[in-house]
């Protein structure tokens, strides 16, 4: 496993316990399943999970307040079509 997508033996990596609490270990399925990176460290699974299971109402809302990858307009730019994506999935 890599240090993005696991921390051994099956367990959520500090990054996403620190995030997602007692919810790690499921954001951790997904990106396992998901292991696609979209900038900044984050997957394709937390975008998911956002959509799925917090709420996301939009790209914006993936890129700017859920992950702040849309801070920085070259990054927004390299993850905005993931961020669509994970609507449509």
């Amino acid at each position: 496993m890599t240090p993005r997508t696991g921390a051994g033996a099956g367990r959520p990596p500090e990054r996403l316990v620190a995030r997602h609490g007692v919810e790690a270990a499921a954001v951790h399925e997904l990106v396992r399943a998901h292991p696609e990176e979209v900038g900044l460290g984050v997957t394709v699974g937390e975008l998911l999970w956002s959509v799925a299971h917090e709420g996301a109402l939009d790209a914006d809302d993936l890129l700017d307040r859920r992950t702040r990858i849309g801070l920085v307009p070259e990054d927004r730019a390299a993850a905005l079509p993931a961020a669509r994506a994970a609507f449509s999935r």
